[in-house]
């Protein structure tokens, strides 16, 4: 029961970070190239890493899980940029709420890479959440355009990441995890940046190395949820973001969300509860039997 409640805590102080990171990066994509606000991100968590293991680096380095970790950290930046991305074109709260399909995805990922059995009704369940993500959407106008899948992109790289997170936060120091993440990241989006560079005004040097610690501290809380917490338990917190998005998008950016982000959120979290629910039920059911 401690580590659950331990779990929680590092749950939603990671989904705070992560928010405070977000609406940071969404203030910066809209004079910035958005590949720039992700290259400072990565680069200023390395940084920051680098200083806080430097004492037991040699030993964080060491791994036998190369390649997924390579995987990971891959998934995880594609992910960033997609949602980066969407920030520039959509609000905080429409981009947040529509990411939220995530744990649906996961679901279809079960059945494609885990050869997993998934019943009709988790399967309606991810039908009715991808329903709530077109509807803030809103298919026929501008809104319904390329841009507007770049949070769904973002879901589907980052269900990705938290599976490969969930299955090598018990095998290894989550130091280690954490420092591939960042430098990764750091190495790809500095090749990809080199064309687009622009000079960062002194002015915004502090919030650009902000960015990069809140979302690292992020990741870092994250990691060491997944190995206090099962996924499956942790899961419905995630919801806790849509509150944070609401209130900063408001706050810093005068976004309210409109009648079609207020149902398409209750469907994607309803749908997404449902699913959490209806996989304990058949975990619960499995260790009955077994």
């Amino acid at each position: 029961m401690k580590n659950t409640s331990t779990g929680v805590v590092f749950m939603i102080l990671t989904i705070f970070l992560f928010s405070i990171m977000n609406a940071t990066a969404k203030g910066f994509a809209t004079y910035y190239p958005i590949i720039e606000v992700v290259w400072v991100r990565y680069l200023s968590q390395t940084v920051f890493t680098t200083l806080i293991f430097l004492p037991n680096l040699n030993n964080i380095v060491k791994t036998r899980k190369i390649k997924l970790h390579l995987f990971r950290s891959l998934l995880l930046f594609c992910a960033t940029i997609s949602m980066f991305s969407g920030f520039k074109y959509l609000t905080l709260v429409s981009t947040i709420t529509i990411f939220q399909i995530g744990p649906l995805v996961i679901v279809v990922f079960s059945v494609i890479f885990l050869k997993e059995t998934v019943g009709y009704r988790r399967w309606i369940s991810v039908i009715v959440g991808f329903s709530g993500a077109l509807l803030i959407l809103k298919p026929g106008t501008d809104m319904f355009s390329v841009f507007g899948f770049f949070p769904i992109l973002a879901a589907i790289f980052y269900a990705g990441y938290a599976v490969s997170t969930r299955r090598l936060g018990t095998e290894e120091d989550p130091q280690t995890n954490f420092f591939y993440t960042s430098l990764v990241g750091t190495l790809i989006s500095t090749i990809i940046l080199i064309p687009f560079f622009e000079p960062i005004a002194i002015k915004d040097l502090f919030l650009f190395s902000i960015l990069g610690v809140f979302g690292g501290l992020g990741h870092f809380c994250f990691i060491l949820a997944l190995r206090k917490s099962e996924a499956s338990f942790l899961a419905p917190f995630t919801y806790i973001d849509l509150i944070f998005a609401t209130i900063l998008g408001i706050l810093f950016f005068s976004e309210f969300p409109d009648v079609y982000v207020i149902f398409g959120a209750i469907v994607i979290v309803s749908a997404g509860i449902y699913t959490w629910h209806r996989e304990n039920i058949n975990l619960k059911t499995t260790k009955k039997f077994t």
